[in-house]
């Protein structure tokens, strides 16, 4: 049996959980055009789960996994969400994106921006920690002859394209070693943990499977491939944009 405590609904998520159970168990959620299967855990405990579409009616079903490996449809529940803020559940963990006050990295990320205000100058923070490691440098000599010095990059991409599993922040944060969706659920948790409303974005780029983010200022949003690194102690939040021509599709959000 489905239950949902949607007390916090008008914060931009909700809590499901199902009686405890040794079968496998999906979450299925329709809003509008949106329609995402999310797994759920079968030991009775709450999991967070974003209203990441607006306002409106969500449909949440549950399923349960037979002995021939199709799903049974068990019950369903319906909301009606009226959020004064629909950019508000960009603030908070979930099932993709969770973090705890305790987690290091977003303890890391309120000391890093401590005192810092301007969203922008959090955001380009945040960002250059990620992307760069200001206590290593590599040197070369150019075809000139001169000398040239860039900083190492912060995190190593071990593999290309998504795995299954959900972002690995602890891990990521610990190791400086990820793919895509690891380091983009990394930074998501960290600004999130600041203040910035920030969406963990799955699709397609350069037409393979990955993972990147769009930051929230001032109800604007500004897509940012964390695995582009660029680097200008001039830089704005604006020179960090994807690029369209690279072939960007959403398929879903969180």
């Amino acid at each position: 049996m489905l239950t949902i405590d949607y007390s916090n609904c008008s914060e931009g998520y909700v809590m499901v959980k199902a009686k405890p159970t040794a079968k496998t168990l999906k979450l299925r959620v329709v809003h509008n055009n949106m329609d995402i299967h999310y797994d759920l855990n079968s030991d009775g405990k709450y999991e967070v789960f974003p209203l990441q579409d607006g306002n409106g009616k969500y449909v949440f079903t549950l399923y349960e996994k037979g002995k021939s490996n199709s799903y049974k449809q068990l019950n369903t529940i319906n909301i009606t969400v009226d959020m004064p803020d629909p950019n508000r559940c960009f603030l908070y963990p979930n099932q993709y994106i969770n973090y705890t006050p305790e987690t290091p990295a977003v303890i890391f990320a309120q000391e890093l921006c401590k005192g810092m205000t301007d969203p922008e100058d959090i955001a380009l923070t945040i960002y250059n920690y990620i992307a760069w490691d200001e206590s290593q440098f590599e040197t070369w000599i150019d075809e000139t002859g001169q000398q040239q010095t860039i900083l190492v990059e912060r995190i190593e991409f071990s593999k290309l394209g998504i795995r299954d599993s959900l972002p690995e922040i602890d891990k990521t944060f610990a190791t400086n070693k990820g793919v895509c969706k690891d380091v983009s659920g990394l930074m998501v948790a960290m600004l999130r943990s600041v203040g910035i409303p920030t969406k963990y974005i799955v699709g397609k780029a350069h037409n393979e499977e990955h993972a990147w983010i769009a930051i929230i200022i001032n109800n604007s949003e500004i897509e940012i491939d964390p695995q582009d690194r660029i680097w200008d102690p001039k830089l704005k939040l604006n020179d960090l944009r994807i690029h369209e021509e690279l072939g960007y599709t959403i398929k879903r959000w969180y």
